[in-house]
């Protein structure tokens, strides 16, 4: 009966080792060392490009544009040779030669897309209307940690990230005066 009651301690004793050391793969309080990530606070935000801020009115319709221009190209450069001709049996190489001297050393291959959208919006009469393009994001509060052999844990890094969303958009408002930071640009 004694050795029962040992064992059954000494199962007690491993699972709570398990729980307050969940990283010891090495058994007898040691831990694999490794780098983990902390994230501390997570907020979205609003990432305005630059140079994308429209003003328009009083009053009337006030319509923007977004187009994006993608080129996929094949390229394929040769060297001048000395044409010379084939009479008897001929190699690839020998005909690729031949391809090579007839006066198109530059070959290119393009095709061009372009994507976008159009935002339309009425402007209340009297009032400006106001567009800023953004890119949907978050600021996310980080820490880098590492932990050694005997399972402490020491910060090793800390900062903010500013991490952009594949999501995009206009941002729209109204002002009763042309405005830009706060300060009215004309009072009339």
């Amino acid at each position: 009966m004694t050795a029962t009651a040992t064992e059954t301690a000494t199962a007690t004793a491993t699972a709570t080792d398990a729980r307050l050391f969940p990283h010891d793969v090495l058994g007898r309080g040691r831990c694999d060392p490794h780098l983990f990530f902390k994230v501390h606070r997570l907020s979205p935000r609003n990432f305005f490009l630059p140079r994308t801020r429209f003003i328009d009115g009083p009053g009337g319709t006030m319509t923007v544009t977004v187009t994006r221009e993608h080129e996929i190209r094949a390229f394929l450069e040769t060297e001048q040779e000395r044409q010379w001709s084939v009479t008897e049996k001929f190699t690839t190489k020998d005909l690729v030669r031949q391809f090579r001297l007839m006066g198109l050393p530059h070959l290119e291959e393009r095709h061009m897309v372009f994507t976008g959208h159009e935002y339309t919006r009425e402007i209340t009469k009297g009032m400006y209307g106001n567009m800023w393009y953004r890119v949907f994001g978050y600021r996310i509060g980080w820490s880098a940690w590492s932990q050694i052999g005997t399972c402490r844990e020491f910060k090793v890094a800390s900062g903010i990230a500013n991490v952009p969303a594949r999501v995009e958009g206009w941002r729209y408002w109204e002002t009763k005066h042309p405005m830009f930071k706060g300060h009215p640009i004309s009072s009339k």
